[in-house]
């Protein structure tokens, strides 16, 4: 049994798949022990029963330690304040750790977002010398440029000097996404391994409620990254007889594609964010589900693949890189480019084909036989924690 510090921005009571990791690691042995900050997501305010403190430890999860920083709030309205609260993050957690790092015997960051949230390791490995697992889900620098700043050549010489001062204090490099591999070695000549996330809900389907026309759904963050103004032109253009197009989900895209879709002309709903024991009733309306993110993201495989592909629908897949690769080498349905308004528009119409062929159901097989053998829960988490 070892005494494992989890490095982390989001944890619970928010909802990422690392409280999933946390409670198996837990359950099999382990020590553990969790760095984070006061819960605000999504909403960009404090969770009710907390306070903005700038130290505390609670035990509502499990009974295990969850050490807390404060957060600032604003991240939602403003990109400076998110940039602040990034390096606040980073700031503090570096002085806790600088204090507290001494008590363990390993460390694991399971980085997303900014990777100044990995800033505590110059602490943990520099001076306590412990050994040091980061799993890596979004990469940087791409992901800045992703996110709409300006690409410089002294922005990204900073930023690449900062990723190989980060992961030179890793013994070990985990990536969510086949190609990060090549792009870590290539910003800072280190092996990295891949380990892909799972789903850990249950994925059992209602039977599909009777509805008329085809019910295209995207489920998930209405963010930036998603680029569905192009996903909301796309549907427009293809013009599909009775077709509608569901959004369930929240984010800071939500009121501009409200806007957006309240003069397109085609039939979209927007159903909120939801609760996720609930997806599998929302799933269930669908004929197809919807990915897509820009090109900068394009070495990401998202989360919600692997939620998609256990519903056992077809996927439309409005991406680059590791999701569509996966899409198109199984034939679990259609692909398009994601700037290319009149490739998305046609794939919605090679989709509402493949539907009315009845053809969705073998793409969702071929979807859960992938899930089973790549994405399989108990043989990642025990990877990881190698």
């Amino acid at each position: 049994m070892s005494k494992v510090l989890v490095i982390v921005e989001r944890f619970y009571p928010e909802d990422f798949l690392v409280n999933d990791l946390v409670a198996e690691w837990k359950k099999l042995g382990d020590e553990v022990e969790v760095l984070t900050q006061v819960p605000s997501y999504p909403f960009d305010r404090i969770f009710d029963g907390y306070k903005n403190k700038a130290y505390q430890t609670t035990r509502e999860y499990l009974d295990i330690p969850v050490h807390r920083v404060s957060t600032i709030f604003g991240y939602n309205t403003s990109v400076k304040r998110k940039v602040l609260n990034y390096l606040h993050f980073g700031w503090m957690t570096f002085w806790w750790a600088l204090w507290n790092g001494r008590k363990y015997d390993r460390v694991f960051v399971y980085h997303t977002a900014a990777l100044t949230m990995a800033s505590a390791l110059f602490a943990l490995k520099t001076v306590w010398r412990k050994p040091t697992t980061i799993w890596t889900q979004d990469l940087w620098p791409d992901a800045v440029w992703g996110f709409g700043f300006r690409r410089t050549r002294g922005r990204e010489a900073f930023l690449n000097w900062f990723v190989r001062r980060i992961y030179k204090r890793c013994d070990r490099i985990c990536v969510s996404c086949r190609g990060f591999v090549p792009r870590i070695r290539e910003i800072c000549n280190r092996e990295a391994e891949f380990i892909p996330q799972w789903d850990p809900a249950p994925m059992d389907l209602p039977p599909s409620p009777p509805h008329a026309g085809i019910v295209f759904m995207f489920a998930g963050n209405l963010g930036v990254p998603q680029d569905l103004d192009n996903v909301l032109e796309g549907f427009t253009h293809a013009n599909i007889p009775g077709a509608e197009l569901h959004f369930v989900g929240g984010g800071v895209q939500l009121e501009h594609l409200k806007e957006k879709a309240a003069t397109c002309g085609a039939s979209v709903k927007f159903h909120g964010r939801q609760p996720k024991a609930d997806m599998p009733r929302w799933f269930a309306q669908a004929d197809a589900l919807i990915i897509s993110l820009t090109p900068e993201y394009q070495l990401t495989l998202p989360g919600k693949f692997q939620s998609y592909i256990k519903t056992g629908k077809p996927i439309l897949g409005i991406l680059l890189g590791d999701a569509r690769e996966l899409i198109e080498e199984h034939q679990l349905g259609i692909t398009a480019d994601p700037d290319d308004v009149t490739a998305i528009a046609d794939a919605f119409r090679r989709m509402a084909e493949l539907i009315r062929r009845g053809d969705g159901p073998s793409c969702g097989a071929r979807a859960r036989e992938l899930s089973e053998q790549m994405f399989d829960r108990s043989r990642l988490i025990a990877a990881l924690r190698a």
